[in-house]
């Protein structure tokens, strides 16, 4: 199966050059504050970067967002956005 989150990300980031340098040429400096090696750095400031993008445009639930963009199959998107769903909010 795909890993639609993986897929979002790099799209994110190919979209996203400007930010990423930015990040990337910071890193140095805020990782050794924080006691991280500097990619444990960029991955954690790349990744709130998307998730703070995701959260400006709304998107109530971000799983169901990203099977939604990037499964050309609208079948097993829905499939897979009703399984969570159902996952989610199991019938009592």
């Amino acid at each position: 199966m795909k890993d639609y989150y993986k897929i979002d990300l790099e799209v994110f980031m190919s979209n996203n050059a400007d930010l990423i340098r930015e990040i990337k040429s910071k890193a140095p400096v805020y990782a050794d504050e924080l006691g991280l090696e500097v990619v444990q750095y960029i991955n954690r400031e790349v990744k709130q970067a998307h998730l703070d993008y995701i959260e400006s445009l709304g998107v109530r639930d971000p799983y169901e967002y990203y099977i939604s963009q990037h499964e050309e199959d609208r079948y097993l998107a829905d499939q897979l956005i009703a399984q969570h769903r159902a996952a989610l909010h199991p019938a009592s």
